[in-house]
Parts: C-alpha cells; sequence; structure tokens
C-alpha cells in the first residue's frame, strides 16, 4: 500500500493522500504511449532513431550528488540515473526504484525496493542502495539535509525496506525523493563506500538505471547517451509526466553544445539539430521553413505587488477598494498580448499562484473580477475608495516584460481617472529598489514561478518577497498548509480560503501565466508534460 502525496509542483490528489494505492505491477515490456493509456497501434506510430538537440549550457560538475540542480548536469542525468520515487504531473507520488506507504500525519515513511529493477551493471537495485544515496546526498547537500535527513529521528531496516520517522511533519519532504533534476539519485552503495564524500570528475564512473547509458562526454563539444535495451518501465496505472511509464524510444539523445544564438538558430533551420530555440527575429523564418512551434509550460508569472509596508501606509494603494479599482481596469489580455509580441498562443490566462496541474489550482482569484476590463466598475471602486487623484509610481525596469506590461497597464489605469507615473530603472536597480519599501514606489512590477505546492510559492502565497502583505488571517492559513498533510482535505480547504482572501484584499495582480516557445522539426512529438524537459518518452511519429 501507498499513499499519495499532493499535486503542485508536487501535489496530488487529496483523494489518493488519504487512501492506499496497490502496489504497482512488475515492470513490463513497453506497451503504452508514456502517458497515461496508450495502445500497441500508437506505439507502432512512433519510432526512435537519432536525436539531436541544441544547447548552451556546458556542464562542469558530473557528480549527481553533488549537481545542485544545474540543468547543464541534469539534463541529461536524469535520463541515466532514477530517484527512490517519481511524481506525476498531477502531483501524485509512484513508485519507481521504490513502492512507499506515508503515515495519515506524514511522520512515517517506508519504502520497499520493487522487485526486479537492476543497475546498468546488471546487479539488482537493494534497499542497502537507496539507504547509502540518501545518506550521502545528506552528507554533500544542505538543502536536502534540512528538509529530510535532519528531520529523520529513527531509521529501521527490514529485509527490502527502510522504514524512517521524522521529528515533523513538512510537507515537502516525501518530495525530495522524487525530483529528477537531482540530487537524489540511486547510486550503488559499493561505489559510494569506495568514493566516499568529495566530487567525483569522471562521469563513466557512475552506475544508473535509467533508460539510457551515458556513451560520450566531452562536455563543450557534445554529450550522448544511449538507449539502455534492458530497461524495464515502471507501469504506474494513471500516472503523467515524469512518473509516467519511460520507454526510452529514441536510440541515441544528444545534446549538442552551441554557445552562439545566432549559430543554433541557423543549425536548427538547416537540419543538424532537431530541436532547439530560434531568435525572435528569426522565428517566422522557421516557421515558414516548416518547423513546429512547441509552447513550453514553464509558470513564470507577470505580476505587479502592492507597496504595503507601513512606511507606505499614506499611499492610495493602502485601500482595498482602491486596489480593487486597478484590478477591475487591466486588461490582462491585452498585457499578456504586449509581453509575448502579439503571439497570444506563448501564454495562459491564469491568475492562480499555483500550477494548473495541482490539486490546489482553482478559478477563485479568476472567477472574482479578473481581466474584466470594466471600466466603469473600476470608477465605483474608485469613488469608494480616499483616492483624490495623487500620484502613484510603477516601478519596472527595461527588461521587456515588465517594461511593456507597464505601458500597456498605465494606460488602461489612466482611462479611469488614475493618476500614474512610471519609475523607469536598469534591472540592476529594479532588482534592489523591489524589495525595498522606501524606494518610492506604489506598485513593484515582478515575475515568479508557480509551484504545485502553495507553501512553497514564496512572492504570492508566503509573501517572502514583495509587497509587504500583513494578514493574520494569511498567516493562519499558511500554518494549516504547513502542518497538515499535503492534498488533505483540510490542506485544501486552507488554500481555498487564502485564494478568496487575496482576491478579496487584491495584495498583488497575476497578469497570466508564459509559455516558452520552441522548434523542432515536424515528425518530433516531445511528449512531456511539466516544466523539466525530459526526452525519454519523446519519438518521431511515422
Amino acid at each position: 500500500m501507498r499513499k499519495f502525496l499532493v499535486k503542485i509542483l508536487v501535489v496530488l490528489c487529496a483523494v489518493a493522500l488519504l487512501a492506499g494505492c496497490a502496489t504497482p505491477a512488475a515492470p513490463e515490456e513497453p506497451t503504452g504511449n508514456g502517458g497515461p493509456g496508450g495502445t500497441g497501434e500508437e506505439q507502432a506510430d512512433r519510432y526512435g532513431g537519432d536525436f539531436v538537440l541544441a544547447t548552451d549550457l556546458v556542464c562542469s560538475i558530473v557528480d549527481p550528488h553533488h549537481s545542485k540542480g544545474l540543468m547543464a548536469s541534469y539534463q541529461w542525468m536524469q535520463h541515466i540515473l532514477e530517484t527512490p520515487l517519481a511524481y506525476s504531473a498531477t502531483g501524485e507520488v509512484f513508485p519507481l526504484i521504490c513502492d512507499y506507504e506515508l503515515s495519515e500525519d506524514g511522520l512515517t515513511l517506508a519504502l520497499t525496493i520493487i522487485p526486479g529493477r537492476y543497475f546498468h551493471d546488471g546487479t539488482e537495485i537493494t534497499i542497502d542502495d537507496v539507504i547509502a544515496s540518501i545518506e550521502r546526498v545528506g552528507r554533500v547537500y544542505p538543502s536536502f539535509a534540512e528538509r529530510f535527513t535532519d528531520l529523520v529521528v529513527s531509521q529501521e531496516v527490514t529485509d527490502d525496506s527502510v522504514t524512517f520517522v521524522f521529528s515533523e511533519y513538512r510537507p515537502n519532504t516525501i518530495l525530495q525523493l522524487t525530483d529528477s533534476r537531482g540530487p537524489l539519485w540511486v547510486l550503488p552503495k559499493k561505489l559510494l563506500d569506495e568514493w566516499g564524500d568529495e566530487p567525483i570528475q569522471d562521469p563513466f564512473l557512475f552506475v544508473g538505471s535509467g533508460p539510457y547509458v551515458l556513451e560520450k562526454y566531452e562536455p563543450d563539444r557534445e554529450i550522448v547517451v544511449r538507449k539502455w535495451q534492458d530497461y524495464k518501465p515502471v507501469m504506474n496505472e494513471g500516472a503523467i509526466g515524469e512518473a509516467a511509464p519511460r520507454y526510452g524510444y529514441f536510440d541515441s539523445i544528444t545534446w549538442s553544445v552551441n554557445l552562439d544564438a545566432t549559430s543554433r538558430t541557423a543549425g536548427l533551420l538547416a537540419g543538424d539539430y532537431h530541436f532547439g530555440s530560434v531568435l525572435t527575429d528569426m522565428q517566422q523564418q522557421a516557421i515558414d521553413a516548416g518547423l513546429k512551434v512547441f509552447y513550453l509550460q514553464n509558470e513564470w508569472a507577470p505580476a505587479i505587488f502592492f507597496n504595503l509596508d507601513e512606511s507606505n501606509s499614506d499611499s492610495p494603494v493602502f485601500d482595498k477598494n482602491f486596489r480593487k479599482a486597478i484590478r477591475a481596469a487591466l486588461d490582462m489580455e491585452a498585457i499578456m498580448l504586449s509581453i509575448r509580441d502579439g503571439d497570444s498562443n506563448a501564454f495562459i490566462l491564469d491568475p492562480d499562484p499555483v500550477s494548473r496541474n495541482s490539486v490546489y489550482h482553482n478559478d477563485i482569484i479568476k472567477n472574482t473580477e479578473w481581466n474584466i476590463a470594466d471600466k466603469e466598475l473600476a470608477r465605483r471602486h474608485l469613488e469608494a475608495s480616499n483616492y483624490n487623484g495623487e500620484t502613484i509610481y510603477w516601478l519596472c525596469s527595461q527588461s521587456a516584460s515588465f517594461y511593456k506590461a507597464a505601458v500597456v497597464g498605465i494606460e488602461q489605469l489612466r482611462e479611469v481617472g488614475i493618476n500614474v507615473e512610471m519609475m523607469l530603472v536598469d534591472p540592476g536597480a529594479h532588482s534592489s529598489m523591489r524589495i525595498d519599501p522606501a524606494t518610492g514606489h506604489d506598485i513593484g512590477a515582478w515575475e515568479t514561478q508557480k509551484t504545485t505546492l502553495p507553501i512553497s510559492q514564496g512572492s504570492f502565497v508566503r509573501g517572502d518577497q514583495g509587497g509587504w502583505w500583513k494578514n493574520e488571517e494569511r498567516d493562519r492559513l499558511l500554518r494549516i498548509m504547513n502542518t497538515t498533510v499535503a492534498g488533505s482535505e483540510e490542506s485544501l480547504a486552507a488554500y481555498e480560503e487564502f485564494c478568496r482572501l487575496a482576491a478579496e484584499e487584491v495584495p498583488w495582480i497575476i497578469f497570466g501565466e508564459l509559455l516558452t516557445p520552441r522548434f523542432g522539426v515536424p515528425e518530433l512529438e516531445l511528449n512531456y508534460q511539466g516544466t523539466n524537459a525530459y526526452y525519454w518518452n519523446s519519438y518521431f511519429a511515422k
């Protein structure tokens, strides 16, 4: 039996969270499509071949446990190595190397090796390998220690299982065992005992268990992984994203390093690469050449925060009716179109602070006078406020997104009678001024990333930076989300109440969610969900 965790950038279903799930089926030959469902006929419509993508990232750290979440390292390591558990794009936690059981209070976690999981050298993975990997990462990676190993008060090994008891519950503790970007990848204990804790410099010393093996490592030129023919996917029913069965369609994957953006674009147009980025002013040329556009989820959310620090209490923004007037006046779609240079496919109109996949996601803020561009309602809110025509200042930098949003937003506010001036500064000054309430701004432009778990969202939910919104009810709801099991009814209800509170108080306004345009050959299907780019289920369509 296993318990599910929430769906946020790692959260999951409340129902699944509180009810156990059956142990997964033993590893099987590929029969699906890398996502939920899939048929043999669909499987026949996709093929592998050698996939080449352009990157400007040069890997400098090859020890998985020392990789520090660097994309230059994990972009290829995650195809070779595996974590004990995996999480679905919906937020559910699924088995990968281990099955698991999480107690209802979140204080006890049992991991059990799934039979038939092997390293690339043919040795069967044991619970000792998992424990040794956890302990090494805890020694060399402080944030992992803080979130996992330092919380362990007892650890008991029985046969092929280990049970951890924690001193306190934290919603993100189990998630440390699921992140395919590392650093907790499982490596053989015998090698870890031999190496100790110092970083290893030879990537070919590592023995993984994933669908690919390292074939070539020239970090300033190319990194190549080749399909491991003996890999057996874990058939997690209903999982999507990283927790779905990993099929490894491509025979090989090559990260071709090219530091010049113009050269990368030219290479993609010339057919040297199957996938990559294209310079903005050459994107139409790429489309005309027949390349496919992929709009990738990145969950970055352009927004404004109101300066609600006590030192700014004389400002009209301290009146929530004034903040409601601003919200009612803004046309979010027009702002996002400006940010994305008119590309309506490059954004989503969603103001919720958490990921759209998250079980916590709701439309409460979206359905509360958001993106209505209602001038009459805005004027009524103004009349109910203490606004007397004072000038308010919108702080932004010369960054394209901040500046473009400010230009459009300021014009919309002026149309309803709000006197707004732009405080335009260079990006360096903006970074420091935005977090200083005494710089004279009333509105601060910012862009921050949504998360799966609400309590992981520092700017909008926790209020760690920007805005200085103080509210006792918000603090009470945060305590509930921090102390109740993620995805539970109580936690979900607390987040809904938080959204109602934010919709009423309007401490910030999210304009929408950005998508990242990338280009590939017409036959390419990326076939992944979420913000992490993994290619073990990508394929060329026949």
